[in-house]
């Protein structure tokens, strides 16, 4: 039988967790952009992630793109299906 310590310690990390994946996920989901790459070992600079973002607009693959860097400076690709 599971001691009432482990039961609480189980019960406040569901909870914690059913708290943190709306407010995690509720910005960017609400809006509709996706991450779909980025990071040190895909842009040398924003400047690139740009271009491929302006590429892929032109050729219609999706409905919009855009590219951001991060409190790290790493730069990410969003797109809107």
């Amino acid at each position: 039988m599971k001691s009432w310590r482990s039961r609480t310690a189980a019960g406040l990390a569901v909870a914690a967790a059913v708290v943190a994946i709306p407010l995690t996920a509720g910005t960017a989901s609400a809006e509709g952009w996706e991450q779909v790459g980025g990071g040190p070992a895909v842009y040398g600079s924003k400047a690139e992630c740009d271009a491929e973002a302006a590429q892929l607009k032109a050729d219609g693959t999706y409905k919009d793109a855009r590219c951001y860097v991060d409190e790290k400076g790493w730069v990410f690709l969003e797109v809107l299906r």
